[in-house]
């Protein structure tokens, strides 16, 4: 039989107990403070979350989503985030084509087999239809026992920074294309062949082959331009620019409009009596255009003239030929031009 307690030591037990409450209610306060700044850091990283323009997430090591922002759930899927959280790349396929669901997976695991990060660029059909470019720089996620948790994810839209670069080249490109060609007739410039002139002498060494330059001139084309008019000089200039162009036979073969009415002729040969032909060649196909010119003297037609070198011992620089080609062409004008004054050097 239990003894019976006495008045105090009843009264010293609801003390106790008392005060045992009050700890546990200061516990309870504790906790539910805890509690509320948890929910408080929680609701505020997601806020920080939703409030980056980039698209966000995190998968487990299950692939399964566990986070993302409102950039991810409205900009790439558009749907809200509810229908993604928990949901695998294959759970959503409504959103996500199989096939892309699975070059995505693919890159997952492998970052979950290889701790670190990872950076790559695709297209993504984003929630308005539009294909845009975006750079995926994801990492894994470690516990502090190394093992791995997840992936994290950020989405960054470079498909302006993408068209702006293309832009750019071909703005670069036409500008290069503007700065090496001559407007009228779009034959290389004066600029151009003397940047290809000294490449072609070291490839010439080089290979042992035979390079030979002229520089060609219509003949009396002042006067030309002074019966006809400039219009018809410009278009005399642009017919006679493409023939030449098309009389080229090797893909390293060259035709620059030096000047006014003067050209400049780069092109291989297998010896010196085909370099000669094909000069005789395109000076025969110019005339043969029958271009009406009154007043070049017996011949009536536009016709050129030309100073070929041959350039058998390459042991001249640029200069030197130049000079050579330019004073065998002013031999031939001197001497009744419509006609070719040829060197072997």
């Amino acid at each position: 039989m239990s003894k019976k307690l006495t008045y105090q030591e009843l009264e010293a037990q609801v003390t106790e107990l008392k005060a045992q409450s009050v700890v546990l209610q200061q516990q309870l306060g504790v906790a539910n403070q805890i509690k509320t700044k948890s929910l408080q850091t929680t609701k505020l990283l997601q806020s920080l979350v939703d409030t980056i323009p980039s698209p966000l997430f995190y998968k487990d090591v299950d692939g399964i989503y566990q986070q993302c922002n409102d950039a991810f759930s409205q900009t790439i899927l558009g749907i809200d985030k509810d229908k993604i959280i928990n949901k695998s790349l294959f759970d959503l396929g409504e959103y996500i084509p199989h096939e892309l669901a699975v070059i995505y997976h693919a890159k997952d695991l492998l970052l979950m087999k290889n701790p670190g990060k990872q950076v790559y660029e695709t297209s993504v059909k984003c929630a308005d239809g539009a294909i845009r470019i975006f750079s995926f720089h994801k990492a894994s996620v470690l516990d502090d026992d190394g093992e791995i948790l997840g992936v994290v994810g950020v989405m960054l839209d470079v498909t302006e920074l993408k068209n702006k670069t293309r832009e750019l080249k071909e703005k670069n490109r036409c500008l290069e294309t503007y700065s090496t060609t001559d407007p009228l007739t779009g034959l290389y410039n004066r600029r151009k062949f003397n940047t290809v002139f000294p490449d072609s002498l070291r490839v010439a060494k080089r290979s042992k082959r035979l390079l030979n330059f002229a520089i060609i001139d219509i003949d009396n084309f002042k006067k030309y331009n002074d019966n006809y008019g400039h219009v018809a000089g410009d278009n005399a200039l642009v017919t006679i620019s493409n023939l030449l162009q098309g009389k080229l036979l090797r893909a390293d073969d060259y035709i620059f409009r030096l000047g006014g009415e003067e050209f400049g002729l780069l092109f291989y040969a297998d010896d010196e009596i085909m370099a000669s032909e094909f000069a005789s060649d395109i000076r025969l196909a110019v005339q043969e255009l029958a271009i009406p010119h009154k007043a070049n003297e017996t011949y009536r037609y536009i016709t050129i003239s030309l100073g070929l070198v041959t350039i058998k011992r390459n042991n001249k620089d640029m200069l030197d030929l130049y000079k050579m080609a330019d004073d065998l062409l002013y031999r031939v004008k001197r001497s009744g031009k419509n006609q070719i004054l040829a060197k072997i050097v």
